[in-house]
């Protein structure tokens, strides 16, 4: 699925759901979440019979733990199917070469950041890390909601990207 159709899912979800935010949009879902101490793993979905699951590793921060859920969250959204035949797990972040990790970045990134507030740190000059530590998100977050906005048509009013990064 393409960064514009994600775009799209993500902002019918927020206008149907109300929100935006990751731990009140897992509850309108009817996503069970809960927290562990998974070791090395920052968290995984699964779907076991009639229910639909999300773990957390309860050692990461609140900003992590939203980043995680917000991930998790586009499994669910977007992979169910695949998660039905055994859980998604997260190790690292970021990878952009598994098609199913690449979307549910994307997902996450689109549900974190508005396009709106992307444009206006674009238009006061910001750079990528600047933007991202102006929305409490991580950088590679930040830039992979940019580099979706770009392929959506948004040009100069996007944060720099760095090219060669993904």
């Amino acid at each position: 699925m393409g960064s514009d159709r994600i775009h799209s899912l993500v902002r019918r979800t927020v206008r149907e759901q109300h929100t935006s935010d990751p731990f009140s949009l897992a509850e309108c879902l009817g996503l069970d979440v809960d927290y562990a101490d998974l070791g090395e793993l920052k968290g995984f979905y699964v779907v076991y019979k009639t229910g639909r699951y999300i773990v957390i590793n309860h050692n990461l921060d609140e900003r992590m733990s939203r980043l995680v859920l917000a991930h998790e969250i586009g499994h669910d959204m977007l992979h169910r199917d695949i998660a039905s035949n055994g859980g998604m797990g997260e190790n690292s972040f970021f990878d952009m070469t598994s098609k199913p990790e690449r979307e549910a970045n994307i997902f996450a990134a689109e549900l974190l950041i508005s396009d709106d507030d992307m444009v206006e740190l674009g238009e006061r000059g910001c750079t990528i890390e600047e933007a991202a530590k102006e929305l409490g998100v991580h950088t590679a977050v930040a830039m992979i909601k940019a580099r979706s906005m770009e392929e959506r048509g948004f040009g100069i009013n996007v944060p720099y990207v760095q090219s060669g990064l993904f």
